[in-house]
């Protein structure tokens, strides 16, 4: 894993989030950016790591990616729970 360059390149991509986080983000001076970035390359490092160091797959509350393609903030990959009736 790379660590932060100022030279990598970057690119555009749009990402929905909820307005409320946006708001206190903005409201705590938080770059939404670089945390987005930040947290993207501490899911690739955990997913990169040896397998000693993975959650175990059957643990709900350590399964930190989502099921499908995409992010769908509305849904939930726990199994049995979900945000929507």
């Amino acid at each position: 894993m790379h660590a932060y360059n100022i030279e990598m390149s970057k690119r555009n991509v749009m990402i929905r989030i909820r307005a409320d986080l946006v708001e206190k983000a903005r409201y705590y001076g938080l770059n939404i950016s670089r945390v987005a970035e930040r947290a993207l390359e501490e899911m690739i490092r955990r997913l990169e790591a040896p397998e000693t160091q993975n959650p175990p797959k059957n643990n709900p509350s350590q399964h930190l990616s989502v099921d499908r393609a995409g992010f769908e903030p509305a849904t939930s990959t726990l199994q049995g729970w979900r945000s929507y009736p």
